[in-house]
């Protein structure tokens, strides 16, 4: 990762890291001291990365390793539409090197099934701080006790993302993955990480007008390896799994989820498992 040509390319703060346990908490750091809008930081290697669902991430080099300090225009409830922007953004920039790529809820860009399943090639995770407390993976609610969004300020979003680039899938020593480069051949990490960088902050800019969020969930929509898919989504401590059919993404993010007894759920936080079209 060359961060001088990365600067260049970046019309905002850049630094970039040989190998750090994750990127997330250099940029909330940088985001408590009053970094700006767009701060970027790419790691060649992460020692401790976690997932969104709190698993071990494989972060070897050769991958964009990366998270982005947001300030939208945004209160703590619509910021949720920053999950659908970072998810397009990441899928806008390995479609623009030639990856055949889809959306699965709520964050992965997979490649499309082969007849073993679709294979993860990105994932995002984007983390709220509201009234100096860090919000990943959950409703903001779940985390603060309150109501969707509740009474607290948002103060400013990483948004976290892991894009399999130059490496081969067996580099990541884990079943069901694909690479940038098993797809469309050698892909230079410099030029993904700027093109990604830039992709966000359009999506994201697009995500504070209603007309712009409504345009993203359209687009997500067309993207999506998950909606019209019926199978189980299991989600977050000891609720029940749903077993339905996915039918939209709601404008929080959730996914809209209609089961066997014809009953329309919400699904905030979770994991869609093996969905199969009928």
């Amino acid at each position: 990762m060359d961060e001088r040509r990365l600067s260049d390319a970046v019309d905002a703060p850049v630094r970039v890291y040989r190998a750090v346990p994750n990127t997330t908490d250099r940029v909330r750091r940088r985001g408590f001291d009053g970094a700006p809008h767009g701060t970027f930081a790419v790691a060649e290697s992460l020692t401790a990365a976690v997932g969104r669902t709190g698993d071990d991430w494989q972060a070897p080099p050769g991958g964009v390793w990366s998270s982005t300090l947001l300030r939208p225009a945004l209160d703590a409830e619509r910021a949720g539409r920053l999950t659908v922007a970072g998810g397009l953004a990441a899928l806008d920039a390995v479609r623009s090197f030639g990856v055949d790529a889809e959306l699965k809820w709520p964050n992965d860009v997979v490649v499309p099934d082969d007849g073993d399943g679709p294979r993860k090639l990105a994932g995002v995770l984007v983390e709220r701080v509201i009234d100096e407390v860090p919000v990943a993976g959950k409703s903001v609610g779940e985390a603060l006790g309150g109501d969707e969004g509740g009474p607290g300020e948002l103060q400013f979003v990483v948004v976290g993302a892991g894009i399999n680039a130059d490496l081969d899938p067996e580099r990541l020593d884990v079943d069901g993955v694909t690479t940038m480069r098993a797809e469309v051949g050698s892909v230079d990490p410099t030029a993904v990480a700027a093109e990604y960088h830039d992709r966000l902050l359009a999506r994201a800019a697009a995500a504070e007008s209603e007309a712009g969020f409504a345009d993203l969930l359209a687009d997500w929509r067309a993207a999506a390896a998950t909606l019209g898919e019926r199978g189980r989504v299991r989600r977050r401590g000891d609720a029940p799994r749903i077993v339905g059919r996915a039918r939209d993404v709601g404008e929080g993010g959730e996914l809209l989820v209609e089961t066997d007894d014809g009953e329309r759920v919400a699904v905030r936080s979770g994991d869609c498992e093996r969905l199969r079209r009928d």
